[in-house]
């Protein structure tokens, strides 16, 4: 359950999440800094699986993954998935590596792939077959919820729309933060008695730097952001 979204910028991108999860979830770590296959990378961790949800690498390459249907298992955490992804070191390198991670093992997601200087991509994974659209903006904004989906995903694209000609960073952010007629399941912020937004997660790339801020609550509230840096390889 999570609201995605970004923004294209000169040299780089930023990218927002809001993860959206039931209260009975453990409580996840934030972001840190690790090497995978001699890549640095940024990611928090989940306090069940041990995965993640959202990464950036050194390279400026981002994976953000949110659930899909939902649908009979066992299976392997998909939050493991991103992590065996983010050590790409390009949007080229992404693509072979989904197609042969087995997706047969993972239920249903869709994933966003970002890198500076293109458009985004995005794979969807229905247990039957991958597709990936290269011209992912389109698809803007990306949206799950176990409740009422396409009720929840109207609701959240039309917030989405009301936002001003000129977008920034800035409005992203209070878009993330909105509670639209009032905090509920169909809010950006999403608030309900058995699940909540538990975390909002603004990725930014620029020329020479990867930042990653993490703020461990729902974004309404204004909790101070933890801040990982690192130097952005080319």
């Amino acid at each position: 359950m999570c609201t995605v979204s970004w923004l294209h910028e000169d040299g780089g991108y930023q990218l927002f999440c809001n993860r959206d999860e039931k209260r009975s979830r453990a409580q996840s770590s934030g972001p840190h800094v690790e090497t995978r296959e001699g890549v640095r990378c940024i990611a928090p961790i989940d306090g069940n699986f041990g995965g993640s949800w959202i990464a950036v690498n050194e390279h400026g390459l981002s994976i953000c993954l949110l659930n899909g249907k939902p649908s009979a298992g066992p299976f392997t955490s998909r939050g493991l998935l991103v992590l065996s992804l983010i050590a790409a070191r390009s949007m080229e390198e992404v693509r072979p590596r989904v197609a042969a991670a087995g997706l047969a093992a993972y239920a249903p997601f869709t994933m966003a792939a970002l890198m500076p200087g293109s458009p985004a991509m995005v794979a969807q994974w229905n247990r039957e077959e991958l597709r990936t659209n290269l011209a992912g903006d389109e698809m803007l904004p990306l949206i799950s919820s176990s409740f009422a989906p396409e009720s929840v995903r109207e609701r959240r694209t039309a917030e989405f729309a009301k936002m001003p000609g000129v977008i920034d960073a800035a409005a992203m952010s209070s878009f993330h933060a909105s509670h639209a007629d009032g905090p509920s399941a169909y809010s950006p912020c999403m608030h309900r008695l058995d699940a909540e937004t538990v975390s909002f997660s603004r990725i930014r790339v620029t020329p020479r730097e990867v930042e990653f801020h993490y703020s461990p609550g729902a974004p309404c509230r204004g909790l101070e952001s933890e801040i990982k840096r690192m130097e952005r390889q080319q």
